[in-house]
């Protein structure tokens, strides 16, 4: 049986990835900072401080690190290069650059292609979360499989971005002032993850791809099949032009001056099934997401860092106050 060691199986990325390699006839190990999801087929095991010492723990035919996010990280890696087989990493779609040199980080954002492929420009590497997965990548080398999705989604975020529209849903707000309904940052399932990283793997494929939904929806189209999808009615009203005390009113984690649209065509040119649509998956996201609305400033702690309140809804009524008005 192939031995699979995933660094981060708790994790969002890191649990899907170890149930697609389970289901794929697997042996995997994971480490993790928390208790593994129950169900889920995978033996934690401990990390011996560095991931070099983990990984020769044992001998793995591949090793897969939705953790690594520096040039460091990727020389901890290469330094067991002899005990294991294939390498797979998780980067980001946000190492690419468009035409100008912006990246998501840079002061003016980025102006992309309506598609992106994995050959567009990436964004110099150095410090900073972007800047420090394309040094990861180029410090690996072509010998790796790199995968490199957009706006994830799957159980087990800390920072769910559907919970935007899906705690308003639940707290009966049928009014959602939005800035822009037309946005569109392409989507990423953490099944699509998974099942892109054991094809890769089974077929010894090397090199970056891109990993998204099949379609890349706007706003509008996230909120309406999260609506369907919790039976609860909702309008999306745009606002724009906001008082400097109300300017985050309507400004959702998917809300982006321009479009990132990627395409998949590199790894579906190679027999993969593209994953699966956004709608199929959300009755079983939002189920999870709702189970946390007691407690979700604890499971999702990235809503609290904003800078603002996420959920200013006296805000959201002075704003739609003075619309109608």
């Amino acid at each position: 049986m192939r031995r699979a060691l995933v660094f981060g199986g708790a994790g969002q990325v890191g649990r899907a990835v170890a149930a697609a390699l389970a289901a794929d006839g697997w042996q995997v190990d994971a480490t993790t900072h928390s208790a593994l999801p129950t169900g889920l087929a995978a033996t934690p095991v401990p990390h011996f401080g560095t991931r070099a010492a983990t990984i020769r723990t044992a001998r793995y035919d591949a090793v897969i690190d939705t953790m690594a996010f520096t040039a460091a990280d990727a020389a901890d890696l290469m330094s067991a290069r002899d005990a294991y087989g294939q390498l797979l990493v998780i980067s980001t779609a946000s190492v690419y650059a468009d035409a100008a040199g912006n990246g998501f980080e840079s002061e003016t954002f980025p102006t992309y292609p309506p598609e992106i492929t994995e050959d567009q420009p990436t964004v110099p590497p150095g410090p900073g979360y972007s800047a420090g997965k394309v040094a990861l990548e180029q410090a690996l080398g072509p010998q790796a499989t790199i995968l490199r999705p957009a706006a994830i989604h799957g159980i087990g975020a800390r920072h769910p971005r559907e919970w935007y529209f899906v705690k308003r849903l639940l707290d009966g707000r049928s009014l959602i002032p939005i800035e822009d309904a037309s946005a569109a940052f392409h989507t990423t399932s953490t099944t699509a993850i998974g099942a892109l990283a054991a094809f890769c793997l089974a077929h010894g494929h090397h090199g970056a791809f891109n990993v998204a939904d099949p379609q890349a929806l706007p706003i509008s189209a996230i909120a309406a099949t999260l609506s369907a999808t919790l039976n609860r009615p909702a309008t999306l009203i745009p606002v724009s032009d906001l008082p400097e005390n109300l300017s985050h009113i309507g400004h959702s984690p998917f809300s982006i001056p321009r479009p990132v649209r990627l395409t998949t065509a590199r790894a579906r040119a190679l027999g993969w099934d593209g994953g699966p649509d956004y709608a199929s998956l959300m009755p079983a996201y939002c189920q999870w997401l709702a189970s946390h609305a007691p407690d979700w400033q604890t499971a999702f702690p990235m809503f609290t860092r904003y800078g603002h309140d996420p959920f200013d809804y006296a805000g959201e009524d002075l704003v739609l106050a003075r619309r109608t008005a």
